[in-house]
Protein backbone atom coordinates (compact mmCIF):
# COMPACT_ATOMS: atom_id res chain seq x y z
CA UNK A 1 0.00 0.00 0.00
CA UNK A 2 1.34 3.58 -0.90
CA UNK A 3 2.52 5.28 2.06
CA UNK A 4 0.09 8.34 1.13
CA UNK A 5 -3.67 8.63 0.40
CA UNK A 6 -3.76 11.95 -0.75
CA UNK A 7 -1.92 14.96 -2.62
CA UNK A 8 -2.79 18.36 -1.78
CA UNK A 9 -1.77 21.21 -4.23
CA UNK A 10 -1.22 24.34 -3.42
CA UNK A 11 -2.63 26.71 -6.31
CA UNK A 12 -0.46 30.39 -7.20
CA UNK A 13 3.25 28.61 -8.46
CA UNK A 14 2.15 25.03 -8.23
CA UNK A 15 -0.84 24.37 -10.02
CA UNK A 16 -1.06 28.01 -12.08
CA UNK A 17 1.65 29.82 -13.26
CA UNK A 18 0.45 33.14 -11.59
CA UNK A 19 3.63 34.63 -9.98
CA UNK A 20 4.37 36.84 -13.21
CA UNK A 21 1.13 38.00 -13.29
CA UNK A 22 0.94 38.95 -9.92
CA UNK A 23 4.14 40.66 -10.32
CA UNK A 24 2.72 42.79 -13.17
CA UNK A 25 -0.45 43.53 -11.31
CA UNK A 26 1.50 44.38 -8.22
CA UNK A 27 4.14 46.74 -9.80
CA UNK A 28 1.23 48.85 -11.58
CA UNK A 29 -0.77 49.09 -8.33
CA UNK A 30 2.39 50.45 -6.29
CA UNK A 31 2.76 52.66 -8.80
CA UNK A 32 -0.22 54.25 -9.02
CA UNK A 33 0.51 54.77 -5.62
CA UNK A 34 3.54 56.41 -5.91
CA UNK A 35 5.62 53.67 -4.49
CA UNK A 36 8.22 51.04 -6.32
CA UNK A 37 7.60 47.06 -6.61
CA UNK A 38 10.85 45.59 -5.63
CA UNK A 39 10.50 41.81 -7.21
CA UNK A 40 12.76 40.30 -4.11
CA UNK A 41 10.75 41.92 -1.53
CA UNK A 42 6.96 42.13 -2.04
CA UNK A 43 6.31 38.65 -2.99
CA UNK A 44 8.16 37.15 0.04
CA UNK A 45 5.87 39.28 2.41
CA UNK A 46 2.76 38.26 0.41
CA UNK A 47 2.99 34.31 -0.58
CA UNK A 48 0.63 31.91 1.25
CA UNK A 49 -1.43 35.40 2.42
CA UNK A 50 -5.21 36.16 1.69
CA UNK A 51 -5.81 39.00 -1.40
CA UNK A 52 -6.76 41.58 1.33
CA UNK A 53 -4.39 40.55 3.75
CA UNK A 54 -1.49 41.08 1.04
CA UNK A 55 -3.21 44.24 0.21
CA UNK A 56 -3.28 45.20 3.86
CA UNK A 57 0.92 44.68 4.27
CA UNK A 58 1.25 46.75 1.62
CA UNK A 59 -0.90 49.48 2.47
CA UNK A 60 0.95 49.93 5.59
CA UNK A 61 4.48 49.42 4.22
CA UNK A 62 4.19 52.02 1.41
CA UNK A 63 1.99 54.22 4.46
CA UNK A 64 -0.92 54.68 1.27
CA UNK A 65 -3.92 56.70 2.34
CA UNK A 66 -6.66 54.70 0.43
CA UNK A 67 -8.88 52.90 3.03
CA UNK A 68 -8.20 49.16 2.77
CA UNK A 69 -11.61 48.17 1.06
CA UNK A 70 -10.89 50.52 -1.92
CA UNK A 71 -7.15 49.15 -2.83
CA UNK A 72 -8.71 45.81 -1.88
CA UNK A 73 -10.78 46.49 -5.03
CA UNK A 74 -8.34 48.70 -6.78
CA UNK A 75 -5.75 45.74 -6.58
CA UNK A 76 -8.33 42.58 -7.32
CA UNK A 77 -9.31 44.28 -10.94
CA UNK A 78 -6.25 44.62 -11.41
CA UNK A 79 -5.60 40.55 -11.10
CA UNK A 80 -8.78 39.96 -12.68
CA UNK A 81 -7.83 41.35 -15.65
CA UNK A 82 -4.50 39.47 -16.18
CA UNK A 83 -6.27 36.29 -14.66
CA UNK A 84 -9.16 36.28 -17.65
CA UNK A 85 -6.46 36.56 -20.15
CA UNK A 86 -2.90 35.40 -19.10
CA UNK A 87 -3.06 32.56 -16.83
CA UNK A 88 -1.91 29.08 -17.49
CA UNK A 89 -0.75 25.58 -15.86
CA UNK A 90 1.93 25.45 -14.39
CA UNK A 91 4.85 23.44 -17.29
CA UNK A 92 4.44 19.23 -15.94
CA UNK A 93 1.66 19.85 -13.69
CA UNK A 94 -0.81 18.24 -15.54
CA UNK A 95 0.95 15.37 -16.87
CA UNK A 96 2.28 14.72 -12.59
CA UNK A 97 -1.40 15.38 -11.79
CA UNK A 98 -2.46 12.74 -14.11
CA UNK A 99 0.59 10.22 -12.83
CA UNK A 100 -1.07 10.51 -9.23
CA UNK A 101 -4.38 9.39 -10.68
CA UNK A 102 -3.19 6.71 -12.75
CA UNK A 103 -1.38 5.29 -8.99
CA UNK A 104 -4.85 5.48 -7.05
CA UNK A 105 -4.12 8.78 -5.02
CA UNK A 106 -6.69 11.35 -4.39
CA UNK A 107 -5.39 14.69 -5.72
CA UNK A 108 -6.89 18.33 -4.62
CA UNK A 109 -5.87 22.26 -4.36
CA UNK A 110 -5.80 24.50 -0.75
CA UNK A 111 -5.43 27.74 -2.03
CA UNK A 112 -5.50 31.22 -0.26
CA UNK A 113 -6.77 32.55 -3.59
CA UNK A 114 -9.19 34.69 -3.74
CA UNK A 115 -12.37 33.10 -4.36
CA UNK A 116 -13.73 35.81 -7.61
CA UNK A 117 -10.19 35.65 -8.74
CA UNK A 118 -10.72 31.62 -8.44
CA UNK A 119 -13.71 32.02 -10.44
CA UNK A 120 -11.96 33.47 -13.21
CA UNK A 121 -9.61 31.19 -13.35
CA UNK A 122 -11.74 28.42 -13.70
CA UNK A 123 -13.27 29.93 -16.41
CA UNK A 124 -10.04 29.56 -18.68
CA UNK A 125 -8.27 26.62 -17.43
CA UNK A 126 -11.50 24.53 -15.73
CA UNK A 127 -9.78 23.72 -12.55
CA UNK A 128 -12.58 22.25 -11.05
CA UNK A 129 -12.99 19.68 -13.57
CA UNK A 130 -9.73 18.80 -13.44
CA UNK A 131 -9.55 18.69 -9.84
CA UNK A 132 -12.95 16.91 -9.61
CA UNK A 133 -14.05 19.97 -7.72
CA UNK A 134 -11.87 19.25 -4.76
CA UNK A 135 -10.59 22.90 -4.71
CA UNK A 136 -10.75 24.34 -0.91
CA UNK A 137 -9.88 28.05 -0.30
CA UNK A 138 -9.34 29.61 3.04
CA UNK A 139 -12.71 31.13 3.06
CA UNK A 140 -13.79 28.01 4.11
CA UNK A 141 -11.73 28.35 7.25
CA UNK A 142 -12.17 31.52 8.23
CA UNK A 143 -10.01 33.42 5.83
CA UNK A 144 -7.47 31.79 8.04
CA UNK A 145 -3.80 32.28 6.00
CA UNK A 146 -1.18 30.17 5.86
CA UNK A 147 1.16 29.32 7.77
CA UNK A 148 -1.95 28.49 9.85
CA UNK A 149 -2.68 24.77 8.94
CA UNK A 150 -6.41 25.52 8.43
CA UNK A 151 -6.93 25.33 5.05
CA UNK A 152 -4.75 21.88 4.86
CA UNK A 153 -6.15 20.42 7.94
CA UNK A 154 -9.60 21.20 6.31
CA UNK A 155 -8.58 19.59 3.02
CA UNK A 156 -7.76 16.64 4.66
CA UNK A 157 -10.81 16.03 6.56
CA UNK A 158 -12.62 16.58 3.32
CA UNK A 159 -10.70 14.14 1.63
CA UNK A 160 -11.14 11.81 4.41
CA UNK A 161 -7.72 11.29 5.21
CA UNK A 162 -5.20 11.70 8.32
CA UNK A 163 -2.58 14.23 8.13
CA UNK A 164 0.20 11.88 7.99
CA UNK A 165 -1.49 10.22 4.43
CA UNK A 166 -1.28 13.20 2.86
CA UNK A 167 1.57 15.25 1.03
CA UNK A 168 1.49 19.15 0.11
CA UNK A 169 2.69 20.54 -2.58
CA UNK A 170 3.94 24.31 -1.88
CA UNK A 171 6.12 26.99 -3.46
CA UNK A 172 6.13 29.33 -0.81
CA UNK A 173 7.99 29.33 2.74
CA UNK A 174 4.79 30.44 4.58
CA UNK A 175 3.02 27.24 2.76
CA UNK A 176 5.47 24.91 3.90
CA UNK A 177 5.21 25.96 7.44
CA UNK A 178 1.51 25.83 7.07
CA UNK A 179 2.18 22.21 5.98
CA UNK A 180 4.22 21.42 8.37
CA UNK A 181 2.28 22.93 11.05
CA UNK A 182 -0.64 20.36 9.82
CA UNK A 183 1.67 17.70 10.63
CA UNK A 184 2.20 16.70 6.47
CA UNK A 185 5.02 15.66 3.96
CA UNK A 186 5.66 18.50 2.08
CA UNK A 187 7.48 19.01 -1.26
CA UNK A 188 8.34 22.51 -2.57
CA UNK A 189 8.90 23.56 -6.07
CA UNK A 190 10.96 26.68 -6.51
CA UNK A 191 9.01 28.50 -9.18
CA UNK A 192 8.69 31.13 -6.93
CA UNK A 193 11.40 31.01 -4.38
CA UNK A 194 15.26 29.77 -3.97
CA UNK A 195 16.24 26.99 -2.55
CA UNK A 196 17.80 28.35 0.12
CA UNK A 197 14.19 29.97 1.02
CA UNK A 198 12.46 26.87 0.84
CA UNK A 199 14.53 24.67 3.42
CA UNK A 200 12.18 23.82 5.78
CA UNK A 201 10.08 21.12 2.98
CA UNK A 202 11.30 17.68 3.58
CA UNK A 203 12.31 17.60 -0.86
CA UNK A 204 12.87 20.35 -3.06
CA UNK A 205 12.88 20.80 -6.51
CA UNK A 206 12.74 22.91 -9.55
CA UNK A 207 10.76 21.22 -11.69
CA UNK A 208 7.79 18.53 -11.59
CA UNK A 209 9.68 16.47 -14.21
CA UNK A 210 12.24 16.19 -11.61
CA UNK A 211 9.86 14.55 -8.88
CA UNK A 212 10.08 11.23 -9.44
CA UNK A 213 7.14 9.57 -7.54
CA UNK A 214 8.79 5.96 -6.49
CA UNK A 215 10.85 8.29 -4.06
CA UNK A 216 7.93 9.59 -2.12
CA UNK A 217 5.17 6.89 -2.27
Amino acid sequence: MPKFKTAIFDMDGVVIDSQQIYHRADEEFLRRHGATYNRDEIPAMLAGRNLKEGTGVMKNKFSIEQSLDELFEERKSLLAKLFSTSIEYVEGVKEFHKELISRGLQTCIATASNDELLTLIDSRLHIFEAFNNQIFTISQVGNKSKPDPAVFLFAAEKMQSKPAECFVIEDAPRGIEAAKNAGMFCIALTTTFTKDRLTQADIIVDSFKELKLNTIL
